[in-house]
């Protein structure tokens, strides 16, 4: 079971133009946080290759409950020293399941998009790159397989890795922050059961496949060594489709609007050149009147800047 200066006006206008806008999810999600699998590795639990050198041998192989005193930020911690491809089942209540934002225990019936959230960590031999240090990891897997009352479902292994053009368009790098975002609608018995109510998750398999990680000497295997902590899983709605963004000139004035119908349903992010992980918000809050958010940009227009929507879950 196992992504020669012009003005801010043309700027905007061709972010704009391009449709440009973040997806985001639906605030209604099924959240399992892994620092509540603890101890993870419970009575329906298995660790294979690589992992099963844990606890006999946790130098080579360690598993650590990593909690910061926020959970929302702890999780399972998994070092291997050996490198090479490791896996393992992990129970959820110990094989019972419960979800612990809402207490119930069935996922909501439009929670079909499964997101895995994880940080990458440095490895002492990674010291020298200090604060970027996440950008030693440049290709590799990520496992996870779904065990719920309508079956186990195996997503594709995703290789990935920081600023890497062959990261699948599902799988996104933050610095140290990934996510994996897989819709299950293709699986039919999954959204009979999960539309009806009775769908349970109890557990997933984690695993990982070290392919290429910079700074680091191979281990025993050939394979480097990582280190990487598993926050949550959380099943949600599909992605609310962002509405456009529309510019005008106002007299001297940039103005941007979007229809909003609830206060503040996304942020407007802001780029000098769109790259990748040069978003940030728009620093000033817009105004909200009878469903339409808008921002005011006062001259000079004397740089590039693009804008485009999301939000903080799924950006």
């Amino acid at each position: 079971m196992d992504t020669k200066s012009i003005t801010k006006r043309l700027a905007i206008a061709l972010a704009v133009a391009a449709g440009l806008t973040f997806a985001a999810l639906a605030q209604a999600q099924d959240v399992y946080y892994f620092a509540n699998f603890y101890p993870v590795w419970g009575n329906h639990s298995g660790l294979y290759p690589n992992w099963n050198d844990w606890p006999a041998n946790p130098s080579e192989v360690d598993m650590n409950w990593d909690y910061t005193g926020d959970i929302t930020n702890s999780g399972l911690e998994v070092i291997s020293t050996v490198g090479g491809y490791g896996s393992g089942y992990a129970d959820l209540n110990n094989g019972v399941g419960v979800t612990f934002d809402n207490g119930d225990l069935a996922l909501a019936t439009n929670d079909t998009l499964c997101v895995l959230s994880f940080t990458v960590n440095p490895t002492p031999s990674m010291a020298a790159s200090g604060q970027t240090y996440y950008t030693n990891y440049n290709w590799m897997g990520i496992q996870f397989i779904l065990n719920l009352d309508s079956g186990i479902y195996s997503p594709p292994v995703p290789y990935c890795g920081w600023n890497n053009p062959g990261n699948p368009s599902y799988v996104t790098w933050s610095g140290s922050n990934v996510t994996i975002a897989v819709n299950l609608t293709s699986y039919s018995k999954f959204t009979t059961y999960t539309q009806g109510g009775t769908n349970h998750f109890y557990g997933m398999n984690l695993g990982i496949d070290p392919a290429v990680i910079f700074n680091d000497p191979n281990g025993s295997s050939g394979k480097p060594p990582y280190d990487v902590t598993f926050t949550s899983i959380t099943f949600a709605a599909p992605p609310a489709t962002p509405p456009n963004l529309s510019i005008s000139l106002v007299g001297t004035n940039l103005v941007i609007t979007w229809p909003d119908p609830n206060t503040n349903t996304f942020t407007l992010y802001q780029s000098a050149n769109m790259a990748l992980f040069s978003w940030s918000p728009w620093g000033y809050p817009p105004v909200w009147n009878n469903g339409t958010n808008t921002v005011t940009i006062p001259p000079p227009f004397n740089q590039t800047l693009y804008f485009r929507l999301g939000n903080n879950t799924l950006q």
